[in-house]
């Protein structure tokens, strides 16, 4: 199998939390960055009442609200309230926010050079994202997602990844054909949805430094030498 050449790839386009923008993947690690509720004894406090983590005590409660609120149909008050709820108040909604904050660490290394090294190549990048308008401005402040040339998320479209119905949409707004596009996720889901759509995907280890992975990637499909 020969695989496509740069002349088949004019969009790169990425999933921003854990592939371009570092970030907390669990509950109690926000938890502990955020400061909030005796986190330095925060595991000990959770096994003694697990309902201070919504997230696994309460766990389809609290994807529904994140789903919700990453397709923007729900407010960032009304998230923060109701995860609150789901700790029966024993974490605050202000607490919730300062936890949900914090779950943006910062951006992997070397993700400014790699968008500027695809540009020059005259690669149009993008970015398709699950996220929400507080995160998503607080994200715009990084010179890193800024030099994305076309952002577009689930908050924004009111759909959500693996959905394939976001993969269109994404094609509706930008023009780009499937087959020109080369897609980066952290999430096994989203890059069979893409692949489902007739994407060219790749599944990224948020784990491990991930600009040497999308590196190695591009340069296998002859984008990035």
């Amino acid at each position: 199998m020969t695989t496509q050449s740069a002349r088949d790839i004019s969009w790169v386009v990425f999933d921003l939390g854990g592939v371009i923008i570092r970030i907390h993947h669990s509950w109690q690690l926000a938890v502990a960055q955020a400061g909030v509720h005796g986190a330095n004894n925060f595991a000990h406090d959770l096994t003694q009442n697990p309902m201070l983590d919504p997230s696994r005590h309460r766990a389809a409660e609290f994807r529904g609200l994140v789903s919700a609120q990453q397709r923007g149909v729900l407010a960032h008050e009304d998230f923060c309230k109701g995860v609150s709820e789901l700790t029966t108040g024993l974490v605050s909604a202000r607490d919730v926010a300062r936890i949900h904050k914090s779950v943006i660490v910062g951006v992997y290394d070397g993700v400014e050079q790699l968008l500027q090294d695809l540009t020059a190549r005259g690669i149009v990048t993008a970015c398709l994202s699950n996220t929400n308008s507080q995160h998503w401005q607080f994200m715009g402040t990084m010179p890193a997602f800024a030099a994305i040339q076309h952002r577009h998320a689930s908050h924004l479209f009111q759909l959500e990844k693996p959905h394939q119905a976001i993969f269109a949409a994404f094609e509706r707004a930008t023009q780009a054909r499937p087959k020109d596009i080369l897609y980066f996720d952290d999430v096994a889901e989203n890059i069979a949805a893409a692949t489902q759509s007739g994407w060219r995907a790749i599944l990224i280890d948020p784990h491990s430094e991930t600009v040497p992975q999308i590196r190695r990637a591009l340069a296998t499909h002859g984008v990035l030498p």
